[in-house]
């Protein structure tokens, strides 16, 4: 076991990480420099594993925030970071499994949540690896699509936002899901690994609504050069 302290791209936040449970990388990243939050804002990060996302915006727009993880050593390394950046009275997580959030925030109280989800299908994913950690981040052993939907759409004032990064292999599914818990895409910015190659993440912002109008297309983001540094695009989107 290594943990690392990390600062992170955009903000000013050291991350508390460790090198053998699960790590947040640059999906999580991009996800929390797309955000904007208006103050007193209330904010609920799920999954949030060691907290990158739900931390980066509770320092930068000093808005009340809780964070739901159900690992116990990543919701301990959040707590770390919370303590380190002096988030006490912004920052709160809990460590718990996602289908008890209603007995910790309230019915239709929040304003935006945040959540970077498990990507691959528990009977459909790749072969599960070692870490135990991993698998339950990356593959939906504990949290899938319809309690994402069914979680968001609770927690969530009418008209509230949910932000997401997801994979685009199962982007009409994700949408299909959304859209019967009344949460329709609103937004999205695709994310191209390098130029001239397909997109592969979707940025993705939802609200809590009946109405289906409304739908924009940001331009899309190239993360690498062709010789593998940042590109001068993700470098101004993280600046």
């Amino acid at each position: 076991m290594t943990k690392t302290k990390e600062r992170v791209p955009g903000f000013d936040l050291d991350l508390f990480q460790d090198t053998e449970l699960f790590r947040s990388s640059i999906d999580s990243v991009l996800l929390a420099n797309w955000i904007q939050l208006k103050p007193q804002q209330k904010l609920v990060d799920l999954c949030s594993g060691s907290g990158l996302i739900g931390l980066c915006l509770a320092q930068k727009f000093q808005v009340p925030t809780v964070l739901l993880e159900l690992q116990a050593g990543l919701a301990q390394l959040a707590q770390e970071t919370i303590t380190y950046n002096h988030l006490e009275s912004h920052a709160k997580i809990i460590q718990t499994d996602i289908k008890q959030a209603l007995h910790y925030v309230g019915h239709d109280s929040i304003d935006v949540i945040t959540c970077n989800p498990p990507y691959f299908k528990a009977q459909h994913s790749p072969i599960l690896g070692k870490s135990l950690s991993q698998n339950i981040a990356r593959h939906e052993l504990y949290f899938d699509l319809p309690l994402l939907g069914q979680i968001a759409s609770a927690l969530l004032k009418d008209n509230g936002l949910l932000y997401l990064v997801y994979r685009l292999d199962r982007f009409f599914e994700l949408a299909q899901v959304l859209q019967t818990y009344h949460l329709p895409i609103k937004e999205t910015l695709f994310i191209y690994p390098h130029q001239n190659a397909s997109a592969n993440l979707v940025l993705i912002k939802c609200r809590k609504t009946r109405r289906q109008s409304g739908y924009k297309v940001w331009p899309g983001l190239v993360l690498y050069t062709e010789d593998g540094h940042y590109s001068k695009q993700l470098r101004a989107f993280c600046s």
